[in-house]
């Protein structure tokens, strides 16, 4: 199993004043995305259900009189959220998920010994940068990174020299499959900067 890391592009303002919008409209909308469902369908008994930690985001309802959120179902919460940004964002056209730890280290190590980029991905892309949507802050799963614009000019600068082939990955594939997938993941990363900078859109890195 394992726990994976993936992508949305999305207009981080909008995502943003989704939050306690009252909108029910969007509301019904977000309930008709593949993300709620997978979320809904792992509602545990005893937390806050993803649709109800949906309704608290977005139509302005509270956890109880004293509390906004349910702050023992943090994850409820972030589910929820990672609803939102499936139907306000689009996933990015690199839709490869990347396995934390097994595949991210592989990624550190190629991009130090073949490109002389000294990075740990993981914690370059998820940066814990999601407080400002203010949801309350979550224990162990998801992770979460935000990426604005200057940041995303920033790292795709670093990784401008990186230039995997399509025929690379095909003879790395014949004779390395992990370094094919670490590079795979590496170009994607790269396309994903450069989409986002291209779409003006922000971009919002979950993982689980």
């Amino acid at each position: 199993m394992g726990y994976y890391i993936f992508f949305y592009a999305i207009d981080l303002v909008r995502a943003k004043s989704a939050i306690g919008t009252t909108d029910p409209a969007l509301f019904d909308a977000v309930l008709e995305t593949e993300e709620f469902d997978l979320y809904a369908g792992q509602d545990q008994q005893g937390y806050t259900t993803t649709k109800a930690a949906l309704e608290q985001l977005l139509l302005g309802k509270r956890h109880s009189l004293f509390s906004k959120y349910d702050k023992s179902s943090a994850h409820a919460y972030w589910y929820a959220f990672i609803a939102i940004c499936g139907y306000l964002g689009e996933r990015l056209p690199a839709t490869h998920e990347i396995k934390l730890s097994y595949e991210t280290n592989l990624i550190d190590a190629y991009l130090l010994s073949d490109f002389g980029i000294t990075v740990k991905i993981d914690e370059l892309l998820l940066n814990g940068e999601g407080g400002h949507f203010g949801l309350p802050e979550v224990q162990d799963w998801p992770l979460c990174g935000v990426w604005g614009r200057e940041q995303l000019t920033v790292q795709q600068e670093r990784f401008s020299a990186i230039d995997i082939t399509d025929e690379q990955l095909q003879e790395l594939a014949e004779a390395d499959d992990e370094k094919e997938m670490a590079y795979d993941s590496i170009r994607q990363i790269r396309e994903n900067f450069t989409y986002c900078l291209k779409k003006q859109l922000g971009m919002i890195t979950f993982c689980h």
